[in-house]
């Protein structure tokens, strides 16, 4: 029997589904942003909403081709996105060398334990405190307490986030080859945060709505009426995935999915908002066109994936 991990992508039942599906979603979301550019192209690729789009493209592009691939590629891509967030929490810390050398060796580590001692993964942020206090101590300077809290917040919520992909990864080769539970991760997020920046766009010319801000200290755009768009994408991601997910999950809960995946990439969003408001920078690195670092892309997911790993596991 063929290991569900190193699957061939082209084996995968699903494989031509989603590529159509991905196709028709960027043709739609050309026309998106053609209609939000007042029905012109132009100048449109040097704007950041076209910035945007060609990003997406080579984003999702990216993330299913690892998705289908799955087995050690995709752990080393894992790994890549955390070191590279892990540097941009660096740089906007000002941590030391010695302390984003010790993340990226937890980051190895966790990701090895999600991947084959998963029944050790929960003690993993016992590994974190342990490690980076020790690591403290040892550096002899009060001072870097500082350094301590801001290495031991991004451990959790970078390295034990992501790993839950591995983990959610586990439960769906448990069920199917289909990759279906990661895919429906890479459909729904993008689309809700399309959502909001769609309804935040529109409800944001209507000064009533407009006044009542999530958390205006924190993010001063993010609008309540953003958290619908969010939950609309969501739910339109889900229907995409719906022809793949729908021998898993009833109407009831695939509402109550959308609902979870819309809430908590706003949550992901405001979290990494606080991060990036507190050391006075406006987005986590500039790596990526219109969309700026890896942090400002994956922000929703780190939130996302938690929930939709706990609540699968709780109805599967």
């Amino acid at each position: 029997m063929q290991d569900a991990n190193f699957i061939n992508p082209l084996t995968n039942p699903i494989f031509n589904d989603v590529l159509v599906r991905f196709f028709w979603l960027f043709v739609a979301g050309l026309v998106l942003i053609f209609v939000l550019n007042r029905f012109s192209f132009r100048e449109l690729w040097n704007k950041e909403l076209g910035k945007r789009y060609l990003s997406w493209l080579v984003i999702g592009s990216i993330f299913l081709g690892f998705v289908f691939v799955g087995g050690i590629p995709s752990l080393f891509f894992l790994l890549a996105i955390m070191v590279l967030a892990l540097y941009e929490i660096k740089n906007m810390a000002k941590l030391s060398r010695g302390y984003f050398i010790v993340l990226c060796i937890l980051a190895f580590i966790s990701i090895t334990t999600a991947s084959f001692f998963e029944g050790n993964f929960y003690m993993l942020p016992i590994l974190y405190f342990a490690v980076l206090t020790t690591f403290t101590v040892r550096l002899n300077d009060p001072k870097k307490f500082s350094s301590l809290a801001v290495s031991l917040y991004s451990s959790i919520w970078i390295i034990f986030l992501l790993c839950h992909f591995i983990l959610l990864g586990h439960l769906n080769n448990s069920i199917d080859n289909t990759k279906s539970l990661l895919l429906l991760i890479g459909f729904a997020v993008p689309l809700a945060d399309i959502g909001a920046y769609v309804f935040g766009r529109m409800f944001s010319k209507i000064s009533f709505l407009n006044k009542y801000k999530i958390a205006s200290n924190i993010s001063p755009h993010k609008i309540w009426t953003g958290v619908l768009g969010d939950i609309i994408g969501a739910g339109i991601g889900i229907w995409i995935m719906s022809f793949a997910i729908g021998y898993y999950f009833n109407f009831a809960q695939m509402f109550v999915l959308a609902c979870l995946i819309g809430i908590f990439s706003v949550v992901g969003d405001m979290n990494e908002s606080l991060v990036k408001r507190h050391f006075g920078v406006k987005d986590s690195s500039n790596l990526i066109p219109g969309h700026g670092g890896i942090l400002d892309r994956i922000d929703s997911i780190m939130r996302v994936i938690v929930v939709v790993y706990y609540f699968c596991l709780l109805v599967l």
